[in-house]
């Protein structure tokens, strides 16, 4: 299997169980977004399965100009949005 869908699917399968520690917050804010993207990234690096330059590049670059607010997360008529940000969201939106 070649890196980047190890990578993506370590992704994947990490994201919802970190998502359900922090439904109770309610609304995905920008800052939550953030913390939670850290968490995946640490739970992803743990298993040592995945090459960290691959990782590294799937998460949001603060070239993107991502917030870290408590704003609402909405990433509207953007023409690009980092993997993790993306695979976060849809767990967000399925986890309940």
């Amino acid at each position: 299997m070649d890196p980047i869908h190890v990578a993506e699917t370590a992704i994947r399968e990490a994201a919802p169980a970190i998502v359900t520690r922090h439904r109770a917050a309610g609304h995905l804010t920008w800052r939550l977004l953030h913390q939670i993207e850290d968490e995946v990234v640490a739970a992803v690096e743990a298993t040592r399965k995945v090459n960290p330059d691959i990782l590294r590049m799937m998460r949001a670059s603060p070239l993107m100009g991502y917030p870290k607010n408590d704003e609402r997360a909405d990433f509207g008529s953007a023409g690009a949005v980092a993997v993790t940000f993306s695979i976060i969201v849809e767990a967000w939106n399925h986890v309940h």
